[in-house]
């Protein structure tokens, strides 16, 4: 698995908390080992990942899930293009 592109630290992405933390793949379900491959996943806390409504994976987490998404197409995008991005991922989330 890559390196994060998104961030460096072992740090809840939305909050920094230092525990509690899960591996949350921005690209999931069909997407998920294009998103190890390049690096396109991040740190969360449990509460953020799949612990509550909230949470990415969570009814109310639509939202977060889309900002992750997008946040996630515009460094990519810095490090490799806007067309490789569609090339990999086939969808423009921006």
């Amino acid at each position: 698995m890559a390196d994060s592109i998104m961030q460096t630290e072992r740090e809840c992405y939305i909050t920094g908390a230092t525990q509690g933390l899960h591996r949350h793949h921005v690209y999931g379900a069909a997407r998920r080992r294009l998103s190890e491959k390049h690096g396109c996943w991040v740190w969360l806390h449990y509460l953020w990942h799949n612990g509550s409504a909230q949470g990415v994976h969570g009814r109310d987490g639509h939202t977060l899930d889309l900002k992750l998404k997008q946040e996630c197409q515009e460094r990519f995008e810095v490090l490799h293009g806007h067309e490789e991005f569609m090339r990999i991922f086939g969808r423009n989330y921006l």
